[in-house]
């Protein structure tokens, strides 16, 4: 009898034991599933940022690279007047080159007007907090020369200058 007493008694127990370990588990349980939602949450924003950041990128780089085209099309047929009317571009022509009014901390050769009709292949695009700048390789096909232009736009698609070559 005493046998079975303390074999009820281990028995009891165990299940009280098992017991409390399940409303243990239960609330970890929960804890994960309220983790797991809140980690779901947070990735469908961080997914909806960055289809948005694409979206901004690739709205960016259209804009900015058919304005830049546009331009070094007027500037190929020497049609100065509409360039600075466009875009409220601000340069002059001398020995041969056009020169862009940029800021001062920007140390920008001339661009020499026979380069305007040479081959355009984008070299780089940087949307920064300030502007966007487009990069482009013109090649002189003749020479297998490389030349590199670079286009800035504020943060609303607006012309800012140009720069020839590395800043």
């Amino acid at each position: 009898m005493k046998k079975m007493i303390f074999t009820v008694i281990i028995c009891f127990s165990l299940f009280l034991i098992g017991c409390s370990n399940n409303e243990d588990n239960s609330s970890s349980i929960k804890d994960y599933e309220a983790q797991i939602d809140e980690l779901q949450t947070e990735n469908e924003q961080l997914k909806e940022e960055i289809q948005k950041l694409n979206s901004d990128y690739s709205v960016y780089l259209q804009h900015a690279d058919k304005t830049s085209r546009d331009m070094m099309r007027l500037i190929n047929e020497e049609n100065y007047d509409q360039l600075k009317t466009d875009y409220n571009a601000e340069f002059e022509i001398k020995d041969g080159e056009i020169i862009f009014t940029a800021p001062e901390n920007v140390n920008s050769a001339g661009f020499p007007l026979e380069q305007s009709n040479f081959p355009m292949s984008i070299s780089n695009f940087n949307v920064q907090p300030e502007n966007v700048e487009i990069g482009y390789y013109l090649d002189d096909l003749n020479s297998d020369e490389r030349f590199l232009i670079t286009f800035v736009y504020d943060l609303d698609g607006n012309f800012q200058y140009i720069y020839v070559g590395d800043v």
